[in-house]
């Protein structure tokens, strides 16, 4: 199974994503946008995972959930990997509560590196995928747009930390919820 630990977004923070997405569009380039509900924050890609590991994620992740409360973040800003005047990927940024999403990233790492997964080398990034570049040429009218935006302060809670099961199909990844843990300290 193709797994991968994430903080899903709420339907409004998808919902205000997709509008965003929108606009994106209508300014060209050769983008593969991602569908609004398939937003997360990502907080480990596992890949490739077998059954049997299953329960020993969920346990972690259950213990993690009950060392964290819900985490207030909100997305202000759009950019780039690397930067704009190479997009690979299209992100949107958080800028609040990012120490604490930080150390959610850490506590995933830590266990599921314990479970025999390598640790990633980058360091954590808050950043929400909202696209992948196919393309590089023509991406001019887009990464103009981008730096000229203004970006209206978006503030949400996530307070789930979920086990996704990645399916990949030609029309794009189906994204199944394994198991969700509530983050619910005190």
């Amino acid at each position: 199974m193709r797994l991968f630990i994430a903080l899903p977004l709420p339907r409004e923070a998808e919902e205000e994503l997709g509008r965003i997405i929108f606009l994106l569009k209508q300014k060209g380039g050769s983008v593969k946008w991602v569908t609004p509900k398939n937003i997360h924050l990502t907080m480990k890609f596992l890949g490739d995972t077998e059954e049997n590991l299953v329960d020993s994620i969920n346990e972690q992740i259950d213990a993690i959930a009950r060392d964290f409360t819900p985490v207030e973040t909100a997305i202000t800003r759009l950019g780039a990997f690397p930067n704009l005047s190479r997009p690979r990927v299209i992100w949107a940024g958080l800028d609040k509560n990012i120490e604490v999403l930080a150390e959610i990233s850490g506590k995933v790492e830590a266990a599921v590196e314990s479970l025999g997964f390598e640790r990633e080398e980058r360091s954590f990034k808050a950043h929400l995928t909202l696209g992948r570049v196919r393309q590089p040429a023509g991406l001019g009218n887009l990464t103009n747009y981008i730096k000229s935006l203004d970006v209206p302060e978006m503030s949400f809670r996530m307070d789930q930390l979920v086990l996704f099961r990645s399916t990949l199909t030609p029309r794009g990844p189906v994204y199944d919820r394994l198991h969700e843990a509530v983050l619910a300290k005190g």
